[in-house]
């Protein structure tokens, strides 16, 4: 027999019920499937309509139209609340994750391929991408590579138009080929752990998020209290946390690798560069407005995003751990102020 649409007393109980399974539901749907909020919300939703049928029986059409827009404003409240306490949580975190574990800090080693031992200098990272996969690998350079590079970026003449641009492409196609060991340690990863593009890119972009940050300034660094308050507060507690007398304010990805000190744009360049190596149309963001660098990936995604040419390249902050792709910190997001600047594709 086919159960009666439910009485009032009843249909008090399905919105009840119905909240209590979206949100488990949810839980288990991000943390499983990884979908995005704005897929695991609906499917979730139908997932806990579903149970409180089979446990309550139908309610009324007019008592589950109402239900269910009221459980959707209601999520879509919480969570957007949510999400901005997280992003101003992550944006007061952005500089102040500064202290290296020994074991990942940049050591001399030696390292055999292919028969021949390498002088490296090399760094044993541990991390976590934004869906809570442990990952651990190690960041190496040839020390001959380093010497040979690190000082390139001071003899190159910057030609008239796209400034910045134009210095990250004559960066990344010149540190570029002395990248292998970094990339056959990710490539390693994406085959050991099996990861689709989608992960693969997490994976790389979180190990980087996951660096200390380092302030990276064309003039000497000074004394913490001759600086605003932003950045007296973070080299205070981090006096190391500062590379000064670095041409353009901007380390190369070789030198980068052997001392671990980056800021924005010293990340988005590896960043770009080791996406660009795996296939992916990625590109890098800047902002004269922020005083900032961001990369940009053209993958399906959802969140903030910037057009360029046709084609959709979601934002990703490289500064500080647990910003996912297409979200950024609450004082940089206003996607008007950003310019695609170099694109792999």
């Amino acid at each position: 027999m086919t159960k009666k649409p439910q009485d009032s007393a009843s249909g008090c109980m399905w919105p009840l019920l119905v909240c209590v399974f979206t949100l488990i539901s949810f839980t288990a749907i991000r943390g499983f499937l990884q979908l995005s909020w704005y897929l695991a919300l609906p499917t979730a939703l139908i997932a806990a309509s579903v149970l409180t049928r089979i446990l309550l029986g139908p309610p009324s059409k007019r008592s589950l139209l109402t239900n269910t827009f009221f459980i959707l404003m209601v999520f879509a409240g919480v969570y957007w609340g949510f999400q901005q306490v997280l992003d101003i949580l992550r944006t007061l975190n952005v500089t102040e994750n500064e202290t290296f574990n020994a074991e990942e800090a940049v050591a001399e080693s030696k390292f055999v391929i292919d028969s021949d031992t390498l002088d490296v200098y090399e760094s044993h990272r541990f991390w976590s991408d934004n869906y809570g996969n442990d990952y651990n690998g190690y960041l190496r350079v040839r020390q001959t590579d380093y010497l040979e590079l690190k000082d390139h970026i001071a003899t190159y003449r910057v030609p008239a138009g796209n400034f910045w641009g134009s210095l990250y492409d004559y960066i990344e196609r010149t540190d570029g080929p002395k990248l292998d060991l970094l990339f056959q340690t990710f490539q390693e990863m994406g085959n050991t752990y099996r990861l689709n593009p989608r992960e693969f890119a997490e994976m790389v972009v979180t190990c980087i998020q996951d660096i200390p940050y380092s302030f990276v300034f064309e003039e000497a660094c000074l004394q913490p209290h001759q600086y605003e308050p932003s950045i007296r507060k973070i080299l205070l507690e981090c006096p190391e946390c500062c590379i000064g007398h670095i041409t353009y304010g901007i380390q190369n990805p070789v030198s980068f690798l052997q001392n671990l000190k980056g800021d924005c744009d010293t990340r988005t360049v590896l960043i770009y560069s080791v996406l660009k190596h795996f296939g992916y149309d990625v590109a890098i963001l800047n902002s004269d407005f922020y005083r900032h660098s961001i990369i940009g990936l053209n993958l399906p995604g959802t969140g903030k995003h910037k057009v360029h040419n046709g084609k959709r390249y979601y934002v990703w902050e490289t500064t500080a751990p647990y910003f996912e792709l297409g979200t950024l910190p609450y004082n940089f997001n206003d996607i008007t102020h950003w310019d695609v600047i170099l694109t792999s594709k």
